[in-house]
């Protein structure tokens, strides 16, 4: 399993949500080379300036498509263009030597609703690819900042089949809350199985997986792992003398490297038994 380099964080306020746009307004002599794939297929290289998120209080914030427009420039002293969210298929950004240091990919996205049903979900999430398979895995990490001070929230993970066309979300991140804690182990066993759908013996894995995960005992484990996670975090962030926010960056670097593979046993399962 490949970890790539992250390129979207989403910044927020505890009370008005809001983010940067990634490079900002850089001199145009370190603005790094880009290339757009639209969506009628056809592609646009240039310098990337940045992108501009929606705006907002909650919860409107979270229907909304988490980019808005990318802004480049057509040559380095040439006036900033924009792609609408709509109009581009996935993005990758280059360093001096043409290799590729950033890429994230539009994600169209089903979720689990309230009754198990696998639904659309009317908005988009551009996410860098970090597992490339038969079933694919993005994800980025969510950080809300107050003032100069960021904190880790949590990690986003969406998961699609190398053949679909859209993603799948194991957990609605727009709806977490504090009461629907108990239904995320069987949302995200019903996002998995959706995934996929065409493999019985993925479909047989994955019910007594479910099984696995109602036990009370290996809930435990479960806990007691990210718990160590984290504290391993503080722990390594004290050692290096890396401050709070650093020390949350951290945090979020060892938390989503352990989810990544707790999502990626389950879809090795996948690849092992399933030819398609």
């Amino acid at each position: 399993m490949k970890l790539r380099i992250l390129l979207l964080f989403m910044c927020m306020t505890s009370t008005k949500f809001f983010c940067q746009q990634y490079y900002g307004k850089n001199e145009a002599k370190n603005l790094p080379k880009v290339e757009f794939l639209l969506a009628d297929g056809s592609k646009v290289n240039g310098f990337f300036v940045g992108y501009t998120y929606p705006n907002g209080t909650y919860p409107g914030f979270f229907d909304k498509d988490d980019i808005y427009n990318f802004v480049y420039k057509k040559t380095k002293s040439s006036e900033d263009e924009k792609f609408g969210a709509n109009e581009v298929k996935s993005v990758k950004i280059f360093d001096d030597y043409d290799d590729v240091t950033n890429a994230i990919e539009r994600l169209d996205m089903k979720y689990v609703d309230k009754n198990g049903e696998v639904t659309d979900k009317k908005k988009r999430s551009f996410q860098p690819l970090l597992y490339d398979g038969k079933i694919q895995i993005f994800g980025s990490n969510l950080k809300v900042c107050s003032g100069a001070a960021c904190n880790y929230v949590y990690s986003k993970f969406y998961i699609k089949n190398a053949k679909d066309d859209f993603a799948v979300m194991p957990v609605d991140y727009d709806k977490l809350s504090l009461f629907n804690v108990g239904s995320l182990y069987d949302k995200m066993i019903e996002a998995f199985k959706y995934a996929g759908r065409n493999c019985p013996e993925f479909q047989k894995y994955m019910d007594s997986f479910k099984a696995k995960l109602e036990d009370k005992e290996f809930k435990k484990e479960i806990t007691a792992k990210f718990k160590g996670i984290r504290k391993k975090a503080y722990e390594d962030g004290k050692k290096s003398n890396l401050g709070y926010n650093g020390t949350q960056d951290l945090i979020g670097e060892y938390m989503l490297q352990a989810y990544l593979e707790f999502y990626g046993g389950i879809i090795r399962e996948y690849e092992k038994n399933c030819p398609y």
